[in-house]
């Protein structure tokens, strides 16, 4: 007797969600997954459909009598091709996973391919299994073969999932040591003792729990009453401790995680936070000191009564290469420190600084510049700084063993004379104030050097403290582009990186438009966004750079399909004062997203305009769909017809809209729809 169902009919837009069954699988691992994907295809192309069909059973006969011979490899072969014909089979999968860990067992050249085998043959039998008791067999084989290969959380989570769907003693004694040795656990912890505001990190194997959790109850400080917690994904950090104190610290059993672990027992620590070690440090990276009102350079020191400090000057004609150098405004090393005398610059002074410590505390103390370098001289200026009183170009300082250690570092240039450049179609243009009062200064000599240091132009500053470089020389090309500007009078002397990158007003509002050359189109569409078979209207306007409007000249307007490739190319005549209007239609099916328009006044040239639109198949999202069907109850080899009525909700019909839909038949639960009182089918035959 066969078995009646009810066909229901889901008519709509939106894609079904997967099948109930899927859904009910908790344990999904995506990288898993994929490589079930892969391992599956790789079955059916190895073993496929046999040329001489052979029985399920002979398969799975001669797959086991293999396995009692101490041979799992060779039971592989049957086993694969078995699973080519039955490839819903969760116990086939599960059997060719346990015979793939035998086999990696006995052979190590192939136990990683063998275990990852096993992997994904246990997920996929996992995912096909119907019962609670066959997905946590293969949740347990998951387990097993995860932690052959050391992937201890994946071996963790799946034993764990089996024992939360079947409770066996096995698994258990299998779970508790791995997760003992291996789970949420603390690795290792580090004072931070050399900060102002010291504290304690402590590091976990995973990342501890999300969201509003308090972990203050699972952290116990003696001897810190205002002692504050923080987390960060896998760290745990105590703060508010003081430096040359000890701390007892707990950290209790039950501490949450992200992987639904707790940590299973406390772990106690005895934690002492030393003194801040010796060091020196500079307040900042500005390089560009005032003359006027010098105070000298700050110097930033903990725990050192004397502070070893070392200038160097690298002189006028070895600017571009330092200035376009790596090390340039950054910490450097004794060994560069040392280079650079030797090489590019000159050791100018060298000594200590008497500075009053307060212990772990920061103190300034300020250099003299001005007074330890009596006469400032062309060039840009290191200063370097070390605690103790060994010099920084020596190697070896009280505080480190050796070269490799970065030294404070301080670039410097002291100066008036403040510089901005502009770049534009007219050349280059450059403004000398001064740093103190910001007026322009005038009789400053302004030289324009290139990147391979030649000088390319040198001119003197007007009454407005202004020069302009004439345009063919700041479009040099390779060595011959411009790289620096550099100023200089009897007195003062400071330079500008032109290679730098400029100064970004964008987050200001202020960003503007690309300066136009000598013509400038503007471009519009009458709206952004176009369905296909729509008719695309795009008006320019042709000026010249000083907005006037430019006639009699032809225009090639270009459409771009959002690949790249042109859709429509137009010669379009002018139609009054520059302007032009283009009309064309959008085929149906034309592809959809970022489509361009370009206008040409020489083919060959770049364009002088450019605009953009979207195509989309789009319709609005207030939308009403009723479905009914002709009849409740069909037969078979009946066809279903299905009314349906869309209407936009503000009442207007909803014409010209694609309806796709999707069947789903299932079982009834109950009664026959127009039957009442009626069921249909055996009661123990299952309905697919």
């Amino acid at each position: 007797m066969r078995a009646v169902a009810a066909l229901l009919i889901c008519l709509g837009l939106a894609a079904f969600a997967p099948s109930a069954m899927a859904q009910q699988k908790t344990f999904v691992r995506d990288n898993v997954a994929s490589d079930g994907i892969q391992f599956e295809e790789r079955l059916r192309k190895e073993y496929g459909a046999p040329a001489v069909p052979r029985p399920a059973a002979d398969l799975a006969r001669q797959a086991a009598q293999l396995s009692l011979r101490n041979d799992p490899q060779g039971a592989l072969r049957p086993l694969g091709t078995l699973l080519t014909m039955t490839p819903n089979d969760a116990s086939a999968w599960l059997s060719y996973a346990r015979t793939s860990i035998a086999a990696g067992l006995v052979n190590n050249d192939k136990s990683w391919t063998l275990f990852w085998e096993a992997t994904s043959a246990a997920y996929i039998a996992y995912q096909r299994a119907n019962n609670k008791v066959d997905e946590a067999n293969a949740l347990a084989v998951i387990g097993d073969a995860a932690a052959r290969r050391r992937l201890w959380r994946l071996s963790l989570d799946a034993y764990r999932a089996s024992l939360d769907r079947v409770n066996d003693p096995k698994i258990q004694a299998l779970y508790e040591p791995l997760r003992s040795e291996h789970g949420f656990r603390i690795t290792d912890y580090k004072v931070d003792s050399d900060s102002p505001s010291p504290r304690v990190c402590f590091q976990f194997s995973d990342s501890l729990a999300h969201g509003k959790v308090d972990f203050a109850p699972y952290v116990a400080v003696a001897g810190a009453s205002n002692a504050a917690i923080s987390t960060e994904d896998q760290q745990l950090c105590v703060e508010g401790l003081k430096h040359g104190e000890r701390y007892a610290m707990v950290l209790r059993q039950g501490l949450p995680s992200a992987v639904n672990e707790q940590l299973l027992k406390s772990a106690d620590y005895e934690i002492y936070v030393r003194d801040r070690a010796p060091q020196v440090r500079f307040t900042g990276k500005n390089y560009v000191l005032p003359r006027v009102g010098q105070e000298g350079i700050p110097l930033v020191s903990v725990n050192t009564p004397l502070i070893a400090v070392d200038i160097l000057r690298v002189g006028d004609r070895n600017l571009i290469s330092t200035v376009r150098g790596d090390s340039f405004l950054t910490q450097i090393e004794s060994y560069a420190a040392r280079n650079l005398v030797e090489k590019d610059g000159v050791k100018v002074w060298s000594g200590t600084v008497d500075a009053k410590p307060d212990l772990n505390k920061d103190v300034i103390t300020a250099f003299p510049v001005l007074e330890a370098v009596k006469s400032l001289e062309p060039g840009v200026y290191v200063m370097l700084a070390r605690a103790g009183k060994t010099s920084t170009l020596a190697g070896t300082g009280d505080d480190d063993s050796g070269s490799g250690a970065s030294l404070a570092t301080q670039w410097f240039v002291v100066s008036d004379l403040g510089l901005t450049a502009l770049s534009g179609a007219d050349g280059l243009h450059v403004l000398v104030r001064s740093l103190a009062s910001a007026e322009p200064k005038s009789g400053v000599e302004v030289r324009l050097i290139a990147r391979n240091n030649e000088i390319l132009a040198s001119k003197i500053s007007g009454g407005d403290g202004e020069v302009t470089f004439d345009a063919g020389l700041s479009r040099g090309t390779g060595g011959l582009s411009p790289g620096l500007v550099v100023v200089s009078d009897k007195t003062d002397y400071n330079f500008l990186d032109l290679q730098q990158s400029a100064f970004d007003l964008t987050d200001r509002g202020v960003k503007g438009r690309v300066a136009p050359t000598a013509l400038d189109a503007f471009l519009y569409a009458e709206r952004g966004v176009y369905r296909s078979g729509e008719t695309l209207n795009v008006t320019a306007l042709l000026r010249d750079a000083n907005g006037i409007a430019t006639t009699g000249l032809p225009m090639t307007l270009v459409i771009k399909r959002p690949d790249g490739v042109d859709y429509r190319r137009s010669l379009v005549e002018d139609q009054g004062l520059g302007g032009r209007a283009w009309s064309v239609p959008l085929l149906a099916g034309v592809p959809s997203g970022t489509w361009r328009v370009q206008a040409y006044v020489d083919p060959k040239s770049p364009a002088v305009g450019e605009t953009s639109f979207l195509v989309e198949d789009y319709v609005p999202e207030r939308l009403d769909v009723v479905l009914k069907p002709q009849v409740q109850l069909l037969r078979s080899g009946e066809p279903a017809n299905i009314a349906t009525d869309a209407r936009w909700l503000y009442g207007a019909p909803g014409a010209g809209l694609d309806v796709s839909g999707e069947l789903s038949i299932k079982a009834t639960d109950g009664a026959l729809p127009g039957n009442p009182g009626f069921v249909a089918g055996l009661q123990d035959e299952e309905f697919e």
